[in-house]
């Protein structure tokens, strides 16, 4: 289980913050290459702006809904996407917070946590374009997670965009999560990407139709629905997509899980937000603290999860 510290790293963002839940009464973020915006749905949104690229940051669970970089979209967005109150988006970067999946013991509850459906504060801005976003426990959190909690999402876009998620226990006693940063990337062709990083790792696969001749030693190629989490990863994965010419890689810091999601055809024509053929063109690299990797926190403790992204 990952361990969390007084102090944890940084992750070249400035932090702290105020609200932002609504675009009216809101202070102009005061810093240049940060402005306020709205996403497709009219939901207060920040647009961070780095040249010609560009990031667009929801303060609704502090998504990541885009990242336009050399003119083209590095992130991926559902054919159907509902930016929608209280309701992630299924695209970009959600935040995946207490918990990964299912709730292990309550299937009304939302999958994987509360934090990417919740209105987060906006904290502050700069320097440069970079935002902290943040939310802490109240009332409705504490009925289906009873923890006294902070969490911070620092967002910086430069030549490569950096992420960093940071929980903190601010509660009498010591508490247990997982976490993620649930990537969707752009690729084409999903049948022509390949992941490279994992090799050698076994996986547990939860896909309900896998692929059943697949070979740790390689680098990943979806065959079939592909849902598979990774525990012990190293610091960067190398995702390839040659259906755009495309290469990115992750670097990461204190994350020891990964998943790869893909959902396939007959899943992918069930699912809210895509359309039939949504599943030929992204791949989900998540990066993570889940399962017997997830981050136990003692009073006052804190834990902060990092992201580096690079197109190439």
């Amino acid at each position: 289980m990952a361990r969390g510290s007084a102090a944890a790293g940084r992750a070249g963002i400035c932090p702290d913050c105020a609200r932002a839940t609504a675009p009216a009464g809101n202070p102009a973020p005061p810093s240049p290459g940060v402005e306020p915006a709205a996403d497709p749905g009219g939901r207060p949104a920040l647009r961070l702006r780095h040249g010609t690229d560009e990031v667009l940051v929801s303060t609704c669970g502090a998504q990541v809904l885009s990242w336009r970089h050399r003119d083209a979209d590095v992130l991926w967005t559902a054919t159907r996407a509902e930016h929608r109150p209280g309701r992630p988006v299924r695209g970009g970067i959600p935040v995946v917070f207490p918990w990964f999946g299912d709730h292990p013991s309550d299937p009304d509850l939302p999958a994987h946590g509360f934090a990417r459906n919740q209105p987060w504060q906006l904290a502050a801005a700069g320097p440069g374009p970079a935002v902290v976003l943040e939310m802490s426990d109240d009332a409705a959190t504490r009925a289906s997670w009873p923890h006294p909690f902070r969490l911070r999402c620092a967002v910086a876009l430069g030549d490569t965009l950096r992420i960093a998620l940071a929980v903190e226990n601010r509660g009498p006693s010591a508490f247990a999560c997982e976490q993620a940063l649930h990537t969707y990337f752009a690729v084409g062709d999903v049948r022509t990407a390949s992941v490279h990083g994992l090799e050698g790792l076994v996986p547990s696969e939860h896909a309900r139709e896998p692929d059943a001749g697949v070979d740790v030693r390689q680098p990943i190629r979806c065959r079939a629905e592909t849902d598979r989490i990774y525990q012990g990863v190293g610091d960067r994965i190398e995702l390839r997509a040659p259906a755009l010419s495309r290469t990115v890689v992750l670097r990461a810091g204190n994350a020891r899980s990964a998943i790869v999601w893909n959902p396939w055809a007959d899943r992918c024509a069930r699912m809210p937000q895509l359309a039939p053929d949504d599943w030929q063109r992204f791949l989900c690299i998540e990066t993570a603290n889940v399962r017997e990797h997830r981050v136990e926190l003692a009073p006052g403790q804190r834990h902060e999860l990092a992201l580096e992204l690079e197109a190439r």
